[in-house]
């Protein structure tokens, strides 16, 4: 069995432009409030808990950026200082197959430690997909069975489509409409650095913004997921080419069978 990290994140939306998630404070306690790894115990441990947008395994991910901690008392308290002291009604959007609404359960019960009501809204995932996308529905959404996995393994892949400006659209897939137009500018120099030399500089350019990203709280990474690969000692190729996140389920054109 071998076991490889994947470039995926999963994560719940929180729509900034609709209140009151409009509000920082407000996006900061629900970030606080969540039992991240409680939810990867309901998947049975085939995830790591997430604190930022980018996956491990991604260029650009922070190791020694922290997030938002566990800290249901601290939500309390930054939910009271927004104007909710006895917590506010919302509704969370999920996908309807298994195990998507028993983590959907797990948010509603950590959500309602700290005052807030949460509806759960299980539907098919065209509809999930399609209130996600429209600017008066779905004030959140869990993205299990739609998460984010990147289509190539750089980390442009992770901003404009799910967190930049051209994705805040009616049908976009940026379902928190978050947009900072600061930041898509620096996404832009960022991705104009195409020369050798400045790899380096682009990766840590990105990773200033994903921070910067996460520290306005659009989302609450929930967790990362990782692979499970079997094979039989006849296999021949590396292990990591089993669960490499490029090529799934396996890098088919590199492995072989021994004699």
């Amino acid at each position: 069995m071998v076991a490889g990290d994947q470039l995926q994140t999963g994560y719940v939306t929180m729509k900034t432009t609709l209140p009151p998630f409009d509000n920082l404070n407000v996006r900061q306690a629900v970030n606080m409030a969540i039992n991240k790894d409680r939810i990867v115990r309901i998947i049975n441990g085939r995830a790591a808990p997430a604190n930022q947008p980018l996956p491990p395994a991604m260029p650009g991910y922070d190791p020694s950026y922290q997030g938002f901690a566990y800290d249901p008392a601290k939500a309390r308290q930054l939910l009271a200082e927004a104007g909710f002291p006895t917590g506010f009604a919302t509704e969370l959007y999920v996908m309807n197959t298994d195990p998507q609404p028993r983590i959907a359960q797990s948010i509603q019960q950590d959500l309602a430690q700290v005052g807030i009501r949460v509806a759960i809204k299980s539907l098919a995932q065209a509809n999930v997909i399609a209130a996600g996308g429209s600017a008066d529905q779905a004030p959140m959404v869990w993205s299990g069975g739609m998460a984010w996995i990147a289509d190539f393994p750089d980390p442009s892949n992770f901003y404009g489509p799910i967190l930049g400006c051209m994705g805040a659209v009616d049908g976009g897939w940026n379902w928190s409409r978050y947009c900072n137009k600061t930041l898509d500018a620096e996404a832009a120099k960022a991705d104009a650095m195409t020369r050798e030399q400045d790899q380096g500089a682009r990766v840590a350019q990105w990773r200033k913004i994903f921070i910067a990203a996460m520290n306005d709280a659009p989302w609450v990474p929930i967790f990362n997921e990782k692979r499970f690969t079997v094979h039989s000692a006849r296999m021949g190729g590396a292990d990591a080419l089993y669960v490499d996140p490029v090529h799934v389920p396996v890098n088919y054109d590199a492995i072989w069978i021994k004699s």
